[in-house]
């Protein structure tokens, strides 16, 4: 089933890539035992199981403005090295066809925007042809922020970086450049864009640091309305519950819960539409208070 919104003039449609199996992310957020996730009644059935285990998603958003087609985010893609989650290497999903059913071949998308440089943001960025990586999209142009790339490129290249540097960051980012990035590179597709970057007329990149330091998430306006596709900025549902609760694999989880809180405070009990990257079940909705804290309600 596709699912779509309005902001505006503007379409948003969901492509999802898979479910990540129940389980396999527990423990990355480290406050969200099992008891804690219960005490969040609002999380099940759609970001937690009845015995308190956070659900999880990998899918992307099409941004459709009518002059212009862009894709945030690609996941995992298929045949991938995957050190990292070994379960997801070399995966062969029906993403490209899921991206049909949604009205869209490869040579229709004009931008393909990566909100970071993780391995489950820039899979689709190429497919394997006869055993070589080529752009899956060979009309886009690929954005990705500059001083992201290079941070990432400086880590693959082996580069003294921060602490969260280690070495199995090292090797995937290695692949993750050699399978994803290089060949758009190759073709002349990739564009590195400054720092809250306008992609094109109504989509921007909007900086959120702390998932990684250039971390940025994309704001959608047309015609007064105003849609946020979030990345890994808030990476669970339960960040809205518990803006101080970061992920392990920030790069900076105090930059990260305090810009969380911010920007929670500041769209609470407006109209901002949030489009979760990683939220399972239903993945779009708004920001309302509840006492001290927040809530996502789905639309």
């Amino acid at each position: 089933m596709t699912n779509s919104w309005t902001i505006g003039d503007f379409t948003i449609t969901q492509v999802v890539e898979m479910a990540i199996e129940v389980g396999e992310l527990d423990g990355l957020i480290k406050e969200a035992t099992p008891e804690a996730v219960k005490d969040i009644g609002w999380l099940y059935p759609d970001y937690a199981t009845e015995s308190g285990q956070t659900l999880w998603s990998v899918h992307s958003y099409v941004v459709d403005t009518g002059a212009a087609v862009v894709l945030v985010d690609t996941g995992c893609g298929n045949h991938k090295h995957i050190p990292l989650v070994p379960a997801w290497s070399d995966m062969n999903t029906s993403y490209l066809e899921r991206l049909a059913e949604a009205g869209y071949a490869p040579e229709q998308i004009d931008y393909v925007v990566a909100t970071h440089l993780h391995f489950d943001h820039v899979g689709w960025n190429t497919v394997l042809r006869n055993r070589h990586w080529e752009p899956t999209f060979p009309n886009a142009r690929y954005c990705v922020v500059k001083d992201e790339f290079e941070y990432f490129l400086g880590l693959a290249e082996g580069k003294p970086l921060s602490e969260h540097a280690d070495a199995d960051l090292r090797l995937q980012t290695r692949f993750l450049f050699e399978e994803s990035i290089d060949p758009c590179v190759d073709a002349g597709l990739l564009d590195l864009v400054p720092m809250n970057h306008l992609v094109c007329e109504g989509v921007r990149y909007t900086s959120t640091p702390g998932h990684t330091q250039f971390h940025h998430s994309l704001t959608i306006e047309s015609q007064g309305e105003v849609g946020f596709i979030t990345g890994d900025f808030i990476h669970h549902p339960i960040q809205i519950a518990r803006p101080s609760w970061s992920s392990q694999s920030d790069w900076d989880r105090g930059i990260s819960a305090e810009r969380r809180r911010e920007f929670l405070e500041y769209v609470a009990d407006g109209d901002v539409l949030l489009f979760g990257t990683h939220f399972a079940g239903h993945s779009v909705g708004r920001i309302v208070s509840d006492d001290n804290t927040f809530k996502f309600v789905a639309v």
